[in-house]
Formats: structure tokens, sequence, C-alpha cells
């Protein structure tokens, strides 16, 4: 009786449980059939297609048991980085004189066709010469025996390697007591006398048997007329009769002078008209021509050359302050650049600061290695002339 009992009772529950699962799939049709239902119901059916995609596709092991290694999902092997293709030496580009214009109508190129056209390409022409321009070579310098600026200049050793300073004083003969004072200087030290000085004949001839070398002092146009150059003063106006006449009655004054320098002047060494009268004067008669550069747009020195005359240029003017302290300073610009270029000429006046400060600088000068030397000596040097 007792096991008919417990049958019976299992029986009930399972007609229990079945009347609840029909219960609930009705309920769940019913859900089913309503709006919401079936939006919720496509849900539940997406979400198990993907979870059984992703089993499927993944390879994923659920539930495995004593620790078994879970897949990653979506895992791929590691890739290894692929060996990179040496890339070809880029081609020079060309140089920017020879590079052509593209074509409007050109298509673009590829990297390959771009070098393969660039090795392709012919080698641009090279660049046509320029024209050669005929150049004529000045005539050279009269630097024989017979030239006049050699056979009258004072004789004197130049040691080698050296610097040569030479130092010119001008004016000389207008004070005569200033004369006296630069003849009775050392006779390295060469004296241009002014040609309109009295007694300049008997002064020169006096300073040439000390020792020094000898110029004339030729006055020529200043800028502005209120200074007065003094007379037979050589013009821009002149013709050139009277240049040449005015340039004659001083080179006549007196003899053994190695060329002239300019006194004043800072007009007519402007003029070529009037500075080649006077070079061709100086060419025909042999003689030396020192600028002295009272200007800096002289033309002297550039005519000289293409005329073929033997001249050299001033470098220092001493005594534009006429005090002692200030002509040293000059003096030792002169030795600057005499350090520097092997050679330089310096100017002055026969003012008693300057012929004092001459006086003091010499022996100094040549303590520290400098040669005190006539004028002729530097543009020996500088024109590659002997004699």
């Amino acid at each position: 009786m007792a096991r008919k009992s417990r049958a019976r009772s299992r029986h009930k529950a399972r007609r229990g449980r079945g009347r609840r699962v029909v219960t609930g799939v009705l309920a769940a049709g019913a859900i089913v059939r309503s709006g919401w239902g079936q939006f919720a119901f496509g849900i539940l059916i997406g979400l198990a297609l993907g979870i059984g995609g992703v089993f499927y596709l993944g390879g994923l092991h659920l539930g495995n048991k004593g620790g078994a290694k879970v897949t990653t999902l979506n895992a791929s092997p590691v890739q290894k980085p692929a060996q990179k293709v040496a890339e070809a030496p880029a081609q020079p580009k060309p140089a920017p004189d020879v590079v052509e214009p593209a074509s409007p109508h050109a298509k673009p190129l590829g990297e390959e066709a771009k070098v393969a056209a660039q090795a392709s390409k012919p080698p641009a022409p090279a660049p046509a010469p320029a024209p050669q321009v005929a150049t004529i070579a000045p005539p050279p310098i009269n630097a024989g025996a017979d030239a006049a600026w050699l056979k009258n200049s004072v004789a004197f050793s130049v040691p080698q390697g050296r610097p040569l300073i030479a130092v010119v004083l001008d004016d000389v003969g207008v004070a005569r007591n200033h004369a006296e004072l630069a003849i009775d200087l050392p006779g390295v030290i060469t004296l241009s006398f002014m040609t309109y000085a009295d007694g300049v004949a008997d002064m020169a001839a006096r300073a040439r048997a000390k020792g020094h070398e000898l110029m004339l002092h030729v006055p020529m146009e200043p800028l502005g007329h209120e200074v007065d150059a003094g007379p037979h003063a050589l013009t821009v106006g002149a013709s050139e009769g009277e240049l040449l006449k005015g340039l004659a009655w001083g080179l006549d004054r007196f003899p053994g002078y190695i060329g002239i320098n300019n006194h004043m002047g800072s007009r007519f060494t402007q003029d070529e008209r009037g500075m080649q009268v006077v070079l061709a004067e100086l060419k025909r008669r042999n003689l030396l021509f020192l600028d002295s550069r009272t200007i800096s747009n002289t033309v002297g020195g550039k005519l000289a050359v293409r005329m073929g005359v033997p001249h050299v240029m001033r470098d220092v003017f001493l005594d534009n302050e006429m005090d002692e302290a200030a002509v040293i300073k000059q003096l030792m610009q002169a030795e600057r650049v005499a350090a520097s270029e092997g050679q330089a000429i310096a100017i002055g006046h026969p003012h008693p600061a300057t012929i004092a400060a001459i006086r003091a600088w010499m022996p100094k000068a040549a303590a520290r290695g400098f040669v005190i030397v006539p004028l002729s000596a530097v543009a020996k040097l500088r024109l590659g002339a002997s004699g």
C-alpha cells in the first residue's frame, strides 16, 4: 500500500510539472504574439545565434575541467615583419643651370619610370664657353739704365726680408728755415722741392750732396677756388699746350730728381684728360710719378698703369695734425702697413714738429726691424725694377 501511495504521489508531481510547463509555454506564446513579445523574442534568438557562432568560430571551450587552457577569441599568430626590400639609390638631381622645364602635356611618372627616364636621359650639353675678351697688356715700364728715375736714384742696399718705409717730405723750399731743417735730416729721407720756391736749385743741390733723393713738387688745381695752389699750377680747364708749358717750367727748375708728386691737385688728379698729358710727358722723360692721393678717386694710378708710366701711391699722411705726438702716431701706422705689405710710403711736410718726430722715431723703428729707405727703393720693389 505504501508503495502504491508513493507511486501515486510521484505521478501527481509529474502531472503538476507538466501542467506548469504547458502553462509557461502558453504564456510565452501569448507574449510572442504581442508586439513587445515579438521584439524580445527576436533579441533572444539573435543572442543565441551570436553565442553559438562565437563558440563555433573562435573555438571557445566552456566548462573545461582540470585547468584546461582557454583559447583567446580571434587570436592570430604573431606576424614577423617582412624583410625590407633594398631600394635603388636615388638618382642625382641635375644642376640648376641644366634643368629642363616640364612639358604641360606630360603624364605623371611612377617612381620606377622616373628612375628609368633619368637613367636614359642624355647628358646635358656643356655650357658654351664665355666669349674671350681681348685684353691689351699695358706697355712695359722703362726700368733700363737710361731711365732718369733710376739714374737719379740714391744707391741703397736693401736687406732681404725686412719691411721698408720711405718717408717723403714735400713743400720743401717754401719756407727757407724749414727747408734747412729738412736738409739736415739723414739722407734716407726723400725731399720733394716746390717748383716755385726761391733759390730752389741751390737748395736741391745741397740736399743731393747730403745724400737725399730728390723729387719735384708740382702744383695742381685743388677743389675750391679759395685755395691757391701757387704759380704755374696745372688746371683742368687748360689746353694741352698750356699744361705742357706749365709742366715744363717746373721740370726745368733743377736737375737730378727721380720724378714728381702733386702739390694739392684734388681736382686735377680726377681729370683724365689733364692727367694723360702729364703722364705722357713723364713717360717721355722716363720719370716716376708719386701720387700723393689728396683725394680718393684720383685717376693717376689707373692711367699710369695703362700708359706704362712708373708710379707709386702714398700710403700714410704724417702731419694733418701738426703735433709731434700725432706725427709719431702716424709713423706707427706706416710701420703697420710696412709689416703687412712689406713696404710703406709716408708723406709729410718740413714742419718743426714733423722733423722732430721723425728724428725721435728713426732709431726706434730701426730697433724694431724696419728699414728707412729712399723712395726709389720702394718703387723698385713695387715695380719689379732693378738699378
